[in-house]
């Protein structure tokens, strides 16, 4: 099946389309946004789109690369003769701001500036540019780092006003299909960076896996299409009965587990990932089999709330605290200042015969971790996975283990990388990036405390 009929069944079956409606394309100006835009723009009469549009978002990352590529849309845009609508975020600020990695910052602020853009300029879907490809990392990303999605599900076709026409497409359709029509592209330098995740699935583990099955993406895209239905029926029915079971009591939220206990495990686990989202799966199997509790205790943390064990209840409140001090981007240009402590953060690049471990000072291998980091203080529910060891331990563990004081704990800082923290800085890195045999370049964190600041500054 061509990419056309792929993505034309896709955009009726699956993402709900109705003659009529308009379309506000989300375009970066890559191989698929591009791909996706010339698909809506060349089947916009036989499909009925009353109003198509295009919308860039430049994330102020890569500075003058990313201003071509805000030209570059506007230019395909023009040349169709299709609006276009232009947006400017400070993702790095965001992701700062927030303590949380560039790639997360950047994915919440391109859907809420989506929206925002639906609403101001009159469009009743925005069409995003995911494929089978992507669907299939998501799938081995979620495995690696444990989530709690069971695998029959990925990236859906439809959520909301966000459709995704392309998603039963792989990659190497969508190059054809623009080799075929003569498109040209915009190739992102940050796509072929091994620190993230995302990449080094791709250009890493995706090759491996295609040798044993070389139409791995179609497999799983098959497999996910099953596990779609099977999600949104499973989550209407869950989203009817938590709304039964759900009371609300000023600012916590209480769930009757006693009546919940009488449905079958799926349904239970469905109800509980809605009730409390940010619950992970060591979290979730914890919870079962639902009891009533003999008197309250805490559950879970997470995302500014604590779940509670109470009786035959389940409660939700918000326990955020403001942080003592507010995330700080680290990077090679700029040492970070710790406030409470008057430490300080460094990184900078090195040889591997600069490897002599110490307390204050980790090593990573430069091909998997770079700067930028974000500097955060603790928060309840952190964990890591130490280095050499597998398995997750929370960071309170860690700081009882080492002796921390407890009113030095909510200052302390630690050093994340794609949302996973990396280093509790001088007491516990993580187990990503270890120097080897092959290590040809150092990221290297040291942490300054007191005189040595004072010797070095």
């Amino acid at each position: 099946m061509s990419l056309v009929r792929k993505a034309e069944d896709t955009l009726r079956r699956e993402c709900g389309f109705k003659k009529g409606s308009s379309v506000l394309v989300a375009c970066s100006g890559g191989a698929d946004s591009v791909a996706l835009l010339y698909f809506l723009h060349t089947l916009k009469e036989k499909l009925g789109i009353a109003k198509l549009g295009v919308y860039h978002l430049n994330h102020g990352l890569r500075g003058a690369e990313a201003d071509a590529d805000q030209a570059f849309v506007a230019d395909l845009a023009r040349a169709l003769d299709i609006p276009f609508h232009a947006d400017r975020a400070d993702v790095a600020a965001y992701a700062a701001q927030h303590g949380i990695s560039l790639e997360m910052a950047g994915h919440k602020i391109r859907y809420a500036r989506l929206e925002r853009a639906l609403e101001s300029k009159g469009y009743a879907l925005a069409a995003l540019g995911h494929t089978a490809s992507d669907n299939a990392e998501w799938i081995l990303i979620s495995l690696v780092r444990g989530r709690a999605e069971p695998f029959l599900w990925g990236i859906p076709a439809k959520r909301g006003p966000f459709i995704r026409p392309l998603i039963r497409c792989t990659r190497t359709e969508i190059l054809a299909y623009l080799k075929k029509h003569r498109l040209s592209f915009r190739e992102d330098s940050s796509n072929v960076s091994l620190s993230f995740n995302r990449n080094r699935i791709r250009h890493r583990i995706m090759p491996l896996l295609k040798e044993l099955n070389p139409s791995l993406e179609e497999t799983i895209s098959r497999t996910l299409e099953i596990g779609d239905v099977l999600n949104s029926s499973l989550d209407r029915e869950a989203a009817e009965l938590l709304k039964r079971l759900v009371v609300t009591k000023g600012k916590t939220r209480e769930l009757d587990t006693s009546e919940l206990s009488s449905y079958n495990s799926v349904t239970q686990l469905r109800v509980l990932r809605l009730f409390a989202p940010w619950l992970g799966a060591n979290d979730l199997l914890g919870l079962l089999p639902l009891e009533a509790a003999k008197g309250t205790r805490e559950m879970a943390r997470g995302e500014g709330k604590k779940l509670s064990a109470s009786y035959d209840r389940l409660v939700l409140e918000d326990c955020k605290n403001r942080p003592l001090w507010e995330p700080m981007v680290l990077s090679e240009e700029k040492d970070v200042l710790v406030p409470g402590f008057g430490w300080r953060l460094r990184v900078y690049a090195g040889k591997p015969d600069e490897f002599v471990p110490r307390d204050d000072t980790v090593f990573f291998d430069a091909s998997f971790i770079k700067p930028p980091f974000v500097v955060r203080p603790w928060r309840e529910g952190d964990r890591i996975v130490p280095f050499g060891r597998r398995g997750e331990v929370k960071l309170k563990r860690v700081f009882s283990d080492r002796k921390v004081v407890r009113r030095m704990r909510r200052y302390w800082p630690l050093v994340c990388k794609d949302d996973e923290v990396v280093w509790a800085a001088g007491l516990i890195r993580c187990a990503a990036a270890p120097v080897t045999s092959l290590t040809s370049e150092l990221t290297i964190l040291t942490l300054l405390r007191g005189e040595d600041d004072k010797q070095t500054a």
